[in-house]
């Protein structure tokens, strides 16, 4: 546990202390504190002398990338924020004793945690204690409900297929489209078919093989192909590199002369074993909940910040700790402790992703302009295409 106060000042008062709230404030103006919670698994009960834990650098590189931002929220916003950090560690009983901690609750925000068993379990105390809860990393859906002041800002499955199909349908008609997957995966389906209906027309094709499959030489992928007409082939599959190459070396096999586009999931990227003459050839696209634009003069100059803080340059996760750290301090400072009420009507550029929220209802709920959401979602996914200098934004 940690107690951050920083120093050299841009208003009068330090921006982050130990001051109490002055009577009669009114939320977001100059002056306020805020108490703001970090929960990482630091692992610092595996530290062996100077050896630092290996699956402690997510939470490292994140929590460097939130102190930057933090002293940028302090010299720009004119918010003061008192900061704690907490080791979540690894084991579920670890994180449980933690939440027993009474000093847990004098936080107002809580940034983390990342574990999915640590979120749901956070989840029910923030609801419970009525606290804001933003949880930066998972992507999982559905992890609490009738909890309206619960923040995903990693977008879901929902959200990737939601995306996706979205792209496809402005340029494609829903007859051009087939689902490929294995038995197993074929609960993703409904997704993409969701959310083709609500833009009218036709099913998307579904092609759904047996999880055993190890090639595509005795599936006719022709059926799928017209000529005059880009056949689209929609993948969410990550589990099995093999899989998609056999797919892909497939359908570069029998497409002919045919245009074909294909479309996969962000774990494509790190895929080491595809030869990018078939990513090509086949107009591979990907989903991705993050882009970094490395020629960027914003990127640069954090990426700077960061080396000259740490030594080290910042990973996915660098970027990622500095954008929610800075989009929930710009909420607090413009909102005070209402903010999640109004993040369906905000949206925030930063540098590693766009956050746009959208209100989620389970159950069949719907939202009728009156009734709370179950938990907030950031919906912002990008569409990435490969390209000869490997993956990058495909435009609209």
């Amino acid at each position: 546990m940690d107690t951050i106060r920083w120093s050299k000042p841009a208003n009068p008062r330090p921006p982050i202390g130990n001051q109490p709230n002055p009577a009669g404030t009114v939320p977001g103006i100059p002056g306020d504190t805020y108490r703001l919670a970090f929960l990482m698994p630091f692992l610092t009960n595996q530290v062996q002398g100077n050896t630092v834990p290996e699956r402690s650098g997510l939470a490292l590189q994140f929590y460097a990338g939130a102190k930057i931002a933090l002293e940028e929220l302090s010299q720009t916003e004119g918010i003061n924020l008192v900061v704690n950090v907490y080791d979540t560690q690894i084991n579920d009983a670890d994180f449980l004793q933690l939440l027993s901690n009474p000093r847990l609750a004098q936080s107002d925000v809580f940034i983390g945690p990342v574990r999915n068993s640590h979120i749901t379990s956070m989840a029910d105390w923030a609801r419970q204690n009525r606290k804001i809860l933003v949880s930066p990393e998972s992507p999982g859906s559905e992890l609490t409900s009738r909890n309206p002041d619960f923040i995903q800002t990693n977008p879901s499955l929902r959200a990737h297929c939601d995306a996706i199909t979205r792209y496809i349908r402005n340029t494609h008609r829903p007859d051009a489209v087939t689902l490929v997957c294995k038995e197993k995966e074929a609960d993703r389906l409904p997704y993409f078919q969701e959310s083709n209906a609500a833009m009218g027309g036709a099913r998307f094709a579904e092609l759904i093989v047996p999880d055993a499959t190890l090639n595509f030489d005795k599936t006719d992928l022709t059926r799928y192909l017209k000529a005059g007409r880009t056949a689209v082939f929609v993948l969410p599959t990550w589990a099995s590199q093999d899989f998609v190459m056999a797919f892909l070396r497939r359908l570069k096999a029998v497409k002919g002369n045919n245009r074909v586009e294909v479309y996969g999931m962000p774990q494509w990227e790190d895929y080491e074993g595809i030869d990018p003459e078939y990513l090509l050839a086949l107009n591979v696209h990907i989903s991705s909940a993050a882009y970094i634009d490395y020629h960027s003069e914003a990127v640069k100059a954090f990426e700077q910040k960061f080396y000259e803080a740490t030594g080290t340059i910042p990973t996915e996760d660098g970027f990622n700790g500095y954008d929610v750290t800075l989009f929930t301090g710009k909420m607090l400072r413009r909102y005070g402790l209402s903010f999640p009420e109004r993040l369906s009507s905000e949206s925030f550029e930063g540098l590693h992703n766009g956050f746009r929220f959208s209100k989620i209802f389970l159950n069949g709920a719907v939202d009728d302009g009156f009734s709370r959401p179950d938990y907030l979602e950031n919906t912002s996914v990008h569409i990435l295409k490969f390209d000869t200098y490997g993956f990058v934004p495909a435009g609209n």
